[in-house]
């Protein structure tokens, strides 16, 4: 990556744009029409997470990817502060681009921290959307007291540039990136990880990444969710170690309006690995909007 706009390789290439914001230049993919499908992906993501989901979706529905702030091709300048890397400001900033891009997503489908995202822009009135879906949602939350006491100290070590550069040459120099997509429990393809190689290895996409983790508020989003009344449909993969099954499912039963279901042949990462098991999902949820 040498500059803002996706190589010739990227998937998807041919949908991308950019758009200027309130100071974030965004990168957004398009395609197709009918009803808006918002798609967004999780930390250290972008949109090539919906690489097969997108052109399959898009056959029946407006489908819109975007890269997070910070992530991939979407750039934030260094001046505008933190904040838009916390739960709240990101669903914020999400919601300025809807607004700019004039579309109002009838489904916000989130994978892992997206699925957080998009709750979040729900809950506060950023979005309205008939129908949210989660694949493996980040909600899971750590102790009470690494939110309260140590996250607060951890903050401006991970969130340094020091760290991400040095993050950013172990992805690029090491196996390491490798091994963790391995303790995903996901299987990708050589092309896949070749992806993620590649955006790892950029200082921004991982600084981003880290920012966001840190700043991370998922007992508050909890708190609140019991409040959502937009149906909300959980998909957890069977071999996801990333997210325990048992703590999300207990989160998701929280609110009034959710469903939970475990899928077998997947791990985290299931928009990259069972991309099929998305588009059948969020079409199951286009058809039960329709009638």
């Amino acid at each position: 990556m040498t500059g803002p706009i996706p190589p010739e390789h990227w998937p998807n290439r041919g949908a991308s744009r950019l758009v200027d914001v309130a100071d974030i230049t965004w990168h957004v993919q398009s395609s197709g029409a009918g009803p808006v499908v918002l798609l967004l992906h999780g930390t250290a993501g972008s949109t090539h997470q919906w690489a097969d989901v997108l052109p399959a979706l898009a056959e029946r529905a407006h489908v819109l990817a975007v890269d997070l702030p910070g992530h991939a091709f979407t750039r934030v300048p260094r001046g505008l502060g933190r904040d838009v890397f916390s739960l709240a400001g990101m669903a914020r900033a999400v919601g300025e681009l809807l607004r700019a891009l004039d579309v109002t997503p009838a489904i916000i489908a989130g994978h892992s921290a997206g699925a957080a995202v998009s709750l979040r822009l729900t809950l506060d009135g950023h979005a309205t959307p008939a129908a949210l879906v989660g694949f493996n949602p980040a909600l899971v939350p750590p102790p009470a007291a690494y939110v309260a006491l140590v996250a607060p100290l951890l903050a401006p070590l991970v969130e340094s540039r020091l760290v991400a550069g040095l993050a950013a040459r172990l992805a690029g120099g090491t196996g390491a990136l490798d091994v963790m997509l391995d303790s995903s429990g996901s299987t990708l393809t050589p092309a896949q990880r070749a992806v993620y190689r590649t955006l790892c290895r950029e200082e921004t996409h991982v600084a981003a990444a880290l920012t966001m983790m840190s700043r991370w508020d998922v007992p508050t989003l909890l708190r609140d969710a019991v409040a959502l009344r937009v149906p909300f449909h959980a998909i957890a993969g069977a071999r996801d170690t990333w997210v325990p099954r048992e703590p999300l499912e207990r989160a998701v039963r929280l609110m009034p309006h959710a469903t939970f279901e475990v899928i077998d042949n997947a791990g985290h990462l299931i928009p990259d690995e069972v991309p099929g098991v998305a588009v059948r999902m969020l079409t199951r949820t286009l058809d039960a909007l329709a009638r």
